[in-house]
């Protein structure tokens, strides 16, 4: 990668940390080589992967709940998600 790209790729995280989910891998590698583990990065590798919610929040040390993903479109607080499903 040329480094006036590399360059780029850090300042606009630096700007705007959510530009790190429009990063392909290899500018995440970028990322990581110059922040390190910054929650951000960490959940865009996980998005591009196609982790679930619950291990993105796991791998945060947060809750599913946190995830905006969780809140119902026309309620104020997040879905309620049954661990389990009785038949009876």
């Amino acid at each position: 990668m040329l480094p006036v790209k590399e360059y780029t790729i850090i300042e606009r995280y630096k700007m705007d940390s959510s530009t790190a989910y429009e990063c392909n891998d290899e500018e995440l590698q970028v990322l990581i080589g110059e922040f390190g583990e910054m929650e951000p990065i960490i959940d865009a590798m996980n998005v591009r992967s196609g982790a679930s919610l619950e291990q993105r929040a796991r791998d945060l040390g947060c809750s599913p709940q946190d995830f905006p993903e969780y809140w119902d479109e026309d309620a104020d607080s997040p879905i309620e998600f049954v661990d389990e499903i009785s038949l009876f």
